[in-house]
């Protein structure tokens, strides 16, 4: 491992081309992850506009959601998610 950097110390353009290399890399990943940024932003300044100008007029759907619904659910899942600490399922019950 200390030879080859070694031999890419002792060799500048072997550097400068790694670093352009190592510099590109991360422009594209930075691009990627404004272009995330920048299509988050747009969302949450689509949702504040459709707050302030049509919430009166079109009204998100109230969701009620049933304690009992809710408790089956759960009692449903527990049989497929384990919940122990070596993540082991218990035995079917049949």
């Amino acid at each position: 491992m200390e030879d080859v950097v070694n031999q890419i110390m002792a060799n500048p353009l072997f550097s400068l081309v790694l670093a352009l290399l190592a510099f590109l890399l991360i422009f594209l990943i930075l691009k990627s992850l404004f272009r995330i940024a920048l299509f988050l932003v747009a969302v949450f300044v689509l949702y504040a506009g459709y707050i302030h100008f049509f919430q009166e007029k079109y009204p998100l759907p109230e969701i009620e959601i049933d304690p009992n619904t809710l408790s089956e659910w759960s009692e449903k899942l527990t049989e497929f998610i384990p919940l122990d600490s070596n993540f082991t399922r218990s035995a079917p019950e049949e």
